[in-house]
């Protein structure tokens, strides 16, 4: 379980750091770290014994693959495609990889599909509330103020021109990938993966996973979800364990980043609908798909949207479930499942 200067995580990782040996079949559990997005990725390989040469060559493509997406989607690197993007000050056609395309589309799909409450452009209100990258302290807004940031936000204001080029309607109009790209490195590690015909391991980027076969022990990788309590520490106190395979798991929570003002908490999940914090009871969701970018964002759509109309979006779409917990009060949480999320319980 990592801090991140992306979405704040509500996942803990229950990893086995075991070895199962027999004479007929070794097996051992192998682990890749290192550093990308501003947190920490965690890999675990369960394979027959693997020599020092492939696992660096592994070690080494993945290494690169995520360096190649930090260039493209960092707001903190200077030169990456995703700043030149955002100082593209503009309505003039913009030039765009493959992969920043893959990731604009996914956003825009899950913007539509949750009537808007995922939005990439939301950044400018996340700052004005302090909790963004450009904000040094928490503080409340005018209506004002947020109302001003209306005009230089909205998902409908970017456009594709062709699969590789976009340009945006409003020129200060900037777009922040932190909902999304943890997500699609993710998917980037497990294509590495796929290649050197890995079939079972566990990839992890600042909370959110994938996993695909057997882990050490020969069932499904576990993953402890924590109860969503304020300033609980990562993985101390479990709600429930979830045995996945094959599928690609985020959580998004309200109590990780907040602050108190006048005896009222308030979130840094932003309604891009209203400007402000949300207000429901909803403290985390997790959400399980086919990959972890659709997962990522989506569990940041829902947390906006609430129970009812997540519970609508999430129903409606093929192979994604959900597992909501909603705060009944500081230490006492309702489970709520989507139809299809029991298979997922341990």
């Amino acid at each position: 379980m990592l801090r991140t200067i992306f979405k704040r995580s509500s996942i803990s990782l229950l990893l086995f750091y075991l070895v199962a040996c027999s004479p007929e079949n070794e097996i051992k559990e192998y682990s890749l770290t290192g550093q990308t997005m501003g947190t920490v990725y965690n890999i675990k390989l369960v394979n027959k014994s693997l020599d020092e040469k492939l696992l660096s060559e592994i070690s080494v493509a993945i290494d690169s693959s995520l360096k190649q997406v930090n260039q493209k989607m960092s707001t903190y690197i200077t030169e990456s495609e995703i700043s030149l993007f955002n100082n593209h000050y503009d309505t003039t056609v913009f030039t765009i990889s493959s992969e920043f395309s893959q990731v604009i589309k996914e956003a825009q799909r899950v913007n539509q599909i949750s009537s808007g409450a995922f939005d990439i452009t939301v950044n400018p209100l996340v700052n004005l509330w302090g909790f963004g990258s450009k904000s040094d302290m928490r503080k409340m807004p005018s209506d004002i103020q947020i109302k001003a940031i209306f005009k230089i936000i909205g998902s409908e204001h970017i456009k594709f021109v062709d699969e590789n080029t976009l340009k945006k309607d409003i020129p200060e109009l900037e777009i922040d990938l932190s909902a999304i790209a943890k997500g699609y490195g993710v998917d980037v590690v497990v294509g590495v993966l796929n290649k050197f015909n890995q079939d079972n391991f566990m990839v992890e980027i600042g909370g959110e996973v994938f996993t695909r076969g057997k882990n050490i022990i020969n069932e499904k990788w576990k993953i402890g979800i924590d109860k969503p309590k304020y300033l609980a520490l990562p993985g101390q106190d479990l709600q429930n364990i979830l045995s996945i395979s094959n599928v690609g798991l985020a959580t998004s929570g309200d109590y990780r980043n907040y602050f108190e003002f006048d005896g009222k908490i308030y979130s840094h999940t932003i309604n891009p609908k209203t400007g402000k914090p949300v207000t429901h009871n909803l403290a985390s969701v997790t959400i399980v798909a086919p990959n972890c970018m659709q997962a990522d964002a989506l569990a940041t759509a829902v947390l906006v949207m609430g129970i009812e109309d997540g519970l609508k979006l999430l129903e409606s779409l093929e192979n994604v479930e959900g597992y909501f917990l909603a705060r009944i009060s500081l230490s006492e949480f309702e489970e709520v499942l989507t139809s299809g999320f029991d298979k997922y319980l341990n």
